[in-house]
């Protein structure tokens, strides 16, 4: 709760802080949201060398257990990025924050999944809401990584669902089929970024 509110951040440190000490030498067995809004909070108060030394020690036994067991999908380090990544975009810093939501998706193949795209697309819907306002001008290099960023989502979400079937729906899955995937909901937001670019 105390995260979640303005100012709050150092007594946020002070509660998330003691439970990554508790268990540093096995960093993953440690809730991804919790990591994540430690680094956030650090990010806040201005502790930018306190949040890239537990990023890296993330990466590094993210590298360790993908040596181990290279099928296992692990998000700690690209749930850590997407909500610093989203942090940024919801500060209007969309260049650095949608860098980071892209950098936090690499490699697609093990990243991308139905939950990790909702947030990077609601980043990616938020930039070109701000770009067809005209409340922002963005870098032509970060429009074609978007734009990069996306022809991937397109080919490596063919088979990751966007959305889970709601028992009571009458839409049946057959009607969906082709419009509940990554690639379909990519390629739209690609469209729209090249629409209101004019690129």
């Amino acid at each position: 709760v105390l995260f979640m509110q303005e100012n709050k951040y150092k007594e946020a440190i002070g509660f998330y802080e003691p439970i990554v000490k508790k268990h540093y030498d096995n960093i993953l067995s440690v809730s991804a949201i919790v990591l994540a809004n430690l680094c956030v909070s650090y990010i806040m108060t201005s502790q930018n060398e306190e949040a890239e030394d537990l990023m890296r020690k993330i990466e590094k036994e993210e590298e360790q257990m993908g040596y181990e067991d290279p099928e296992r999908k692990i998000y700690h380090l690209c749930i850590v990025n997407l909500v610093i990544g989203t942090l940024y975009c919801a500060k209007g810093n969309f260049e650095f924050g949608i860098t980071r939501v892209i950098k936090s998706m690499e490699p697609y193949s093990k990243k991308l999944g139905m939950d990790t795209w909702h947030y990077a697309k609601r980043c990616f819907l938020g930039l070109i809401e701000n770009l067809a306002k005209h409340m922002i001008m963005v870098r032509d290099v970060v429009l074609q990584d978007c734009i990069q960023f996306l022809e991937h989502a397109e080919l490596y979400g063919k088979n990751v669902a966007c959305r889970i079937q709601p028992p009571l729906s009458s839409t049946t899955m057959h009607e969906l089929q082709g419009k509940n995937t990554v690639t379909y909901e990519a390629r739209l937001i690609k469209g729209l970024l090249l629409l209101v670019c004019d690129l």
